[in-house]
């Protein structure tokens, strides 16, 4: 491999290379560096990716829940001493080519990270980031715009009401809004009632508006010095330059000093606790069964990779899927329907947390929930741990490090996250990167006597820093939370006089004013359009047919991993059919076949595969109004398990037998999970159900993935048993409909010698289905009615979509449109949405693949106003100026977002898609070209003639005060106001 740095130990300029050693697994190295002047550490994976990553981290330990840190890690990114532009880290990611661009606010840490496969790109990106971290202005109107202000209902109306502002109080009033929340806080305070864990990190919506502008820049100093932290850097780019720049941009200006902000180990219980955290649900909601118990213990440190891999393989065999025996004994207990939130283990804590409870019980059973759980854990140290158990989770924990995939997260920061608490904790990263010494310790320790009974004894069983946590429904705890805000505020407002109510004003207007004003630029780094690459990777493939089903290969260096999707036309199904494919996706994989149960399959999927699961996708048309019912089954396996896999494959397609108790389990435990998410779901509901109105495609991805599954899971949940044995028998209609020879496409991509082995395997699956295709095609949906819509949960923020019809990728008017978006986006939205409106987000994004355009806010404290920006943003555009500076920045993120970072397996999905779509790789090259020639006028005329005038559809998906308070405001904004 091509080394980054040709030292081995040593020094190397203002750093000593302290250790050095190869990671076979990324065919490369670990480099553990320290700066001599400051003590900053620094970790470096020498490997060939050209993918290269950065990451900062300082550990932040609030001691209280006014939010500091995550309002300081907003802050910071506002403006610097070389860069002291409003919102350097946002105008970056449009001058970028960046593959990832984030900032993380954990319990105890604080993170900058980014990655990009460009060098210059990279190279600007460090320099913005470590003078943002290093250099932040850190202004008082950043603090108030990010943060926390007093701002009057209507700002120049003294009259009007004292109101709070802020971006971060607005996302964390949402943030917190969920069941999953309330678990995270009851953790916290209930197993670490005196560390920095029973505090909300990211800030109470109660206690933000305590923090002063003063105290987050003391936070600041203390915590944002090179001593105290930790730099992370990934890939094939010579290391040399990397630490000069760091050097010579920051560490050069600060000398060592010493930072106190460790974190001890809890003090451990004598014996076990309970506590009661409530959630918000709406007034009139049935909530007879809708708490939590969640059974939790503080067990080993977090920095210790050995334990903690030990601590994870347990976790796998008590929890990891149905057969799993703690999850089949909660399940199998009917005392609720679904595995609590917090269930497994969570190592982001000093000390990790091992939890296990149920959803939807009784509150007055959770007593019963915690005897499930330790009566299990008592059998299990008993009678002894399945090895066959044990070998399935060591087996999945396995492929986890042998894949290198950049789905959901680029690979080069999910190395740093797989080490980050050691690093971080005081233990040793390379351990945790590499394995296999672990995974040596820990089969030799298996092999000596009865390692995981005696773990379940020490770590659990005869652990007593527990807690029985309750999680309760609570229909007054938004209007309390509420009223307690307004009754603060009217405090406030009554002991301001009128040179208070002028200072508010003012700086109400001078924070406006500031937003308004358009800042310089220049002073930021950017890349050129004649930076960006201009053609797309040939992917090379291998089409054989087996019969009537076909099969294409894509070969790539996996790593070893082989990746299959089993792809069948469900466009000739029924409509009722079509409603039971996201039940049927989950029953395909949690059922028996074969003559086995599911929890034999289960075990089968975990002991061969790295995961199996299915869905229906609907893919559109590249040159057309029409688009691809697939419903897919995917998996993926080790190659030395490629037989067994594809065999099971074959028998769950084939053999699957359904259960009539097991079903209505699946159907409880998908119910249950799709309740509980309303909160973090509320923006997918909106978009989603807002194209339902446009376009048969809009409406048949909601009744596939938004409010319409949620209506006939709903309905499925109500089932009784006399109804189950009609529904097995049409789910198995489905099944036999589906996979037929005729109507069946395999994707599958592998190691280039592993091709000609799964062709013979697939040949033999080909060869078990039943003849024939469905030729026919069912009707496709009509769209749902297009009138204005408001959906009610209990949230207190809104999500607020508007979409538009637009036209498809290969129609000269997508590529200005895919630009428009990101303009409008960058350079109105979210000035208007953001920073003065407090939202969390204001989106503008063009489908250009289905043809659609949408504006749309994100945990936002606004309807109203956020509509009349939407009124607004058209004209914007239309009428205003645009300049140069702010188009190329938009066309360079269109450019991006047409050309996003890949590893081997998402080459072969996507490849095969583009190719059944016709976005053929010299259509895309096509549509590039036309995204570098887009003009001005090219912006004006688009949004001219598929914005202004046009009939969109839009829905709001909002907490029911925020509904109503937008309906006494504008009786006409809704046409139809329900609940989710």
């Amino acid at each position: 491999m091509a080394r980054t740095t040709t030292r081995d130990v040593g020094t190397l300029g203002g750093y000593t290379i302290r250790r050095r050693e190869r990671l076979e697994r990324l065919e490369g190295s670990y480099l553990e560096l320290v700066h001599e002047r400051t003590g900053a550490r620094h970790i470096h994976v020498e490997c060939p990716d050209d993918n290269n990553a950065f990451a900062v981290f300082f550990p932040t330990v609030p001691k209280d829940s006014t939010g500091v840190a995550h309002i300081l890690e907003h802050v910071v990114l506002a403006g610097s001493q070389r860069y002291p532009v409003r919102d350097p880290f946002f105008s970056m990611s449009r001058r970028s080519l960046a593959t990832f661009m984030n900032a993380l606010t954990a319990a105890d840490w604080t993170m900058y990270l980014f990655s990009s496969r460009n060098a210059k790109d990279f190279m600007n990106l460090l320099d913005v980031y470590l003078d943002a971290t290093f250099f932040p202005r850190l202004s008082e109107d950043s603090f108030k715009q990010e943060g926390i202000r007093f701002e009057f209902e209507d700002p120049q109306d003294v009259t009007s009401g004292l109101r709070y502002r802020g971006v971060v109080f607005n996302e964390m009033k949402g943030a917190l809004a969920s069941p999953q929340a309330a678990v995270q806080r009851g953790i916290g305070r209930s197993l670490f009632p005196d560390l920095t864990y029973a505090h909300v990190s990211g800030g109470d919506p109660e206690d933000i508006p305590n923090l002063t502008w003063e105290q987050l820049r003391r936070f600041h100093a203390v915590h944002y010095h090179p001593s105290n932290a930790y730099f992370y850097t990934y890939g094939d780019q010579p290391l040399e330059r990397t630490l000069e720049a760091i050097e010579r941009n920051a560490l050069s200006r600060f000398q060592r000093i010493e930072v106190e902000a460790s974190i001890s180990d809890v003090t451990r219980f004598a014996k076990p606790v309970a506590a009661v955290e409530p959630y918000p649900v709406t007034a009139g909601e049935h909530h007879g069964r809708k708490s939590q118990a969640l059974v939790a213990w503080v067990t080993v440190p977090t920095g210790d990779s050995f334990r903690v891999l030990a601590m994870k393989v347990l976790a796998e065999v008590l929890l990891a899927n149905a057969g799993s025996p703690l999850r089949k004994a909660l399940i199998d207990s009917r005392l609720g329907t679904a595995m609590a939130d917090g269930s497994g283990l969570q190592d982001d804590y000093r000390e990790a947390v091992f939890g296990a409870g149920l959803k939807d019980i009784a509150s007055e059973d959770a007593a019963k929930v915690q005897k499930v759980v330790l009566d299990t854990l008592e059998r299990l140290a008993g009678e002894g741990v399945a090895k066959a158990q044990v070998d399935a989770a060591i087996h999945r924990l396995e492929f986890e490090k042998r894949e290198r995939s950049n789905a959901g997260l680029p690979y080069a920061l999910k190395v740093l996250f797989s080490a980050m608490a050691p690093y971080y904790y005081g233990g040793d990263p390379y351990s945790a990167m590499n394995f296999d010494a672990d995974l040596a310790h820990l089969e030799k320790a298996r092999a000596e006597g009865p390692f995981f009974e005696d773990l379940i004894r020490a770590e659990l069983l005869d652990n007593p820093h527990r807690v029985l946590l309750t999680i309760e429904p609570d229909p007054e705890l938004e209007e309390r939370q509420r009223r307690r805000e307004l009754d603060r505020l009217a405090v406030v407002e009554a002991g301001l006089d009128d040179s208070d109510r002028a200072r508010i004003v003012a700086e109400a207007l001078r924070l406006k004013t500031d937003q308004e004003r358009k800042h310089d630029l220049t002073s930021l780094p950017t890349l050129e359009l004649s930076d960006i690459p201009m053609k797309f990777e040939d992917v090379p493939s291998r089409d054989v047919a087996l019969g009537a089903a076909r099969i294409e290969f894509f070969p790539q260096p996996t790593n070893g991993v082989t990746y299959v999707d089993v792809r069948a036309d469900f466009s000739a199904l029924s409509p009722e059919q079509k409603d039971l494919l996201p039940l049927f996706s989950r029953v395909l994989t949690q059922s028996g076949a074969a003559g086995q149960d599911y929890v034999e399959i289960a075990a089968r999927i975990a002991a061969t595969t790295g995961g199996v699961g299915a869905s229906p996708q609907v893919q559109s048309l590249a040159a057309s109004d029409d688009y691809l019912q697939s419903f897919v089954l995917s998996g993926r396996a080790l190659d030395r398990n490629a037989r067994p896999f594809v065999e099971l494959l074959a028998d769950l397609v084939t053999r699957l037998e359904i259960e009539p108790r097991r079903l209505k389990e699946v159907i409880a435990e998908s119910a249950t999970r799709l309740e509980s998410s309303i909160a973090n779901l509320g923006f997918q509901l909106a978009i989603l159900r807002a194209q339902s109105k446009l376009s048969s495609e809009g409406a048949i991805n909601d009744r596939l993935q938004g409010m319409g599954m949620l209506h006939v899971m709903r309905r499925l949940a109500r089932l009784g048993d006399d109804e189950v044995g009609d529904l097995i028998s049409r789910l198995d209609a489905i099944r036999t409909r589906l996979f037929r020879r005729g109507s069946i496409r395999v994707v599958v991509t592998c190691e280039e010698a592993m091709v000609e082995t799964l062709e013979d395997l697939l040949a033999g699956f080909a060869g078990a289905l039943p003849e024939g295709g469905d030729e026919e095609h069912a009707e496709k949906p009509e769209p749902l009615e297009a009138v204005a819509e408001a959906r009610t949960a209990p949230l207190p923020v809104a999500f607020n979509v508007r979409t538009f019809t637009t036209v498809r990728y290969t129609h000269p008017d997508a590529a200005p449109l895919l630009v428009l978006a990101n303009y409008l986006r960058d350079t109105f939205l979210h000035r208007e949405l953001r920073e003065k409106g407090g939202a969390y987000g204001g989106f503008a994004a063009a489908g250009i693949a289905g043809g659609t355009f949408y504006l749309g806010s994100y945990r936002d404290p606004n309807i109203v106003r956020t509509y009349d920006v939407y009124d607004h943003a058209v004209t914007w555009v239309t009428d205003g100026e645009i300049d140069a500076e702010p188009l190329k920045e938009a066309i360079l993120g269109a450019c991006s977002d047409v050309d996003p970072l890949e590893s081997p397996d998402i080459k072969g999905r996507r490849e095969a898609a583009n190719r059944a779509t016709g976005f053929t790789r010299e259509e895309r090259e096509r549509f590039k070209r036309r995204l570098l020639a887009v003009t001005a006028d090219d912006l004006r005329r688009v949004a001219r003639g598929y914005l202004a005038g046009a009939r969109p559809a839009q829905v709001s998906v909002a907490g029911p005060e925020l509904v109503e308070a937008a309906r006494h405001e504008r009786p006409d904004l809704f046409e139809v106001v329900a609940p989710v």
